[in-house]
């Protein structure tokens, strides 16, 4: 079973970790057109998969880390962020509420989870795989100093070393 995961803060943010209550939000946000078109596997979920994802697989996945990242201003939920350890690096993600989106969540979101993969998992590379289309991702990745190291089909992958 998966430990309580450290409690985040930014500035502006609050990152817990996810549960199954966050559900209904998870899924509205993946299953936007304009969202899950960047994925790998690029089609909508339902509660019912995400949470057949949450209790057979998250929770005993050790080497996977996903925070709710909280507006401190409304308290309102705004997106999940997540790493997840590959061997020798270790992936940072998020999913942003549109109503989040253009505002430097993503920016200060990926910055504390860089430094947490850096401070407290120990990490050295903190990698981004990113569509090659997001061009908001790959702009606000670049601003944090990620360099570009590899591509494959459709994805660039930028790279942090931390």
């Amino acid at each position: 079973m998966k430990k309580e995961l450290d409690q985040i803060q930014t500035e502006r943010l609050i990152f817990r970790g996810i549960s199954e209550e966050d559900a209904e939000d998870i899924v509205g946000w993946r299953s936007d057109p304009d969202v899950f078109r960047y994925f790998k596997s690029p089609h909508k979920i339902s509660v019912e998969e995400h949470l057949n994802w949450f209790r057979n697989s998250y929770i005993y996945n050790q080497d996977r880390f996903d925070w709710m990242c909280i507006r401190k201003d409304t308290g309102e939920n705004a997106g999940v962020f997540g790493l997840i350890r590959e061997g020798d690096r270790i992936e940072v993600n998020y999913l942003l509420d549109k109503k989040a989106q253009h505002r430097g969540f993503a920016y200060e979101g990926i910055k504390a989870l860089a430094d947490y993969a850096r401070d407290v998992l120990h990490e050295k590379l903190v990698i981004a795989e990113i569509h090659k289309d997001n061009t908001a991702s790959i702009a606000v990745v670049g601003k944090l100093g990620f360099r570009l190291i590899d591509s494959h089909d459709d994805f660039v992958i930028y790279g942090l070393e931390v």
